[in-house]
């Protein structure tokens, strides 16, 4: 059997009601003034908000774009070095260089660079190797390739003190060019004759837990033959 409520719990009952209600009412009457109050900052909060994906999805589909229209010139290039057309080559490189917004503008010149090489152009291949690795914004990977290059075609005729000071950013353990690094570093100590350091340096590579299997044995190789 159901239990009657008594008066002063009915009063209870719809005093909470009451109460529920008015706090309603509060609540909507904050809202309102909030809104009076700040919706202009919130309308433009939301607009910009749109603006900024709305934006960000074009840059993407203008990025994509532009990387397609310019991988396709590079590859243009690419096609036209090994047939032996190198001044058509040169020209879409060129054009890569000067117009470029990603970064095709810097393969491009790493391509010329390989191209002055192999054309015996050493000061040119050089002096665009150099510009790469020295650009502020040219993206990391490119510019410590650009580096090695540079770096590996003065082994025999650069200022060893002055190369083996630009190879040491990339002696760090971690690197992912610490092999490279290493095996250019021992070429410049040998050249300096500085046969026990340059053992030294290959002992030490050894101990580096990132090193992969050909590359151990590739230190290897060269220790036995030292």
């Amino acid at each position: 059997m159901k239990k009657q409520q008594t008066p002063d719990e009915i009063e209870r009952i719809q005093q909470a009601i009451l109460d529920r209600e008015v706090e309603e009412e509060l609540q909507k009457e904050r809202l309102l003034n909030f809104w009076n109050k700040y919706r202009f900052l919130i309308i433009g909060g939301v607009i910009a908000i749109v603006a900024t994906v709305g934006g960000t999805q074009m840059y993407h589909s203008w990025y994509n774009k532009v990387r397609l229209t310019e991988s396709n010139l590079f590859e243009q290039a690419a096609v036209s070095n090994a047939k032996g057309e190198k001044e058509t080559a040169l020209s879409n490189l060129n054009l890569l260089s000067e117009t470029a917004k990603t970064d095709y503008k810097y393969l491009a010149e790493l391509k010329k660079a390989g191209i002055f090489l192999s054309d015996n152009k050493k000061e040119e291949a050089l002096k665009t190797l150099k510009a790469v690795f020295e650009t502020k914004n040219a993206p990391q990977a490119l510019k410590n390739i650009a580096l090695l290059s540079y770096i590996g075609h003065q082994v025999e005729t650069g200022n060893s003190d002055e190369l083996l000071l630009l190879l040491n950013p990339l002696l760090k353990q971690n690197s992912a060019y610490f092999a490279a690094a290493i095996e250019l570093k021992t070429a410049l100590l040998l050249k300096q004759n500085k046969k026990e350091e340059a053992v030294q340096t290959l002992q030490g590579a050894l101990l580096n837990p990132n090193l992969t299997p050909n590359t151990t044995d590739r230190i290897n190789m060269l220790l036995s033959g030292m």
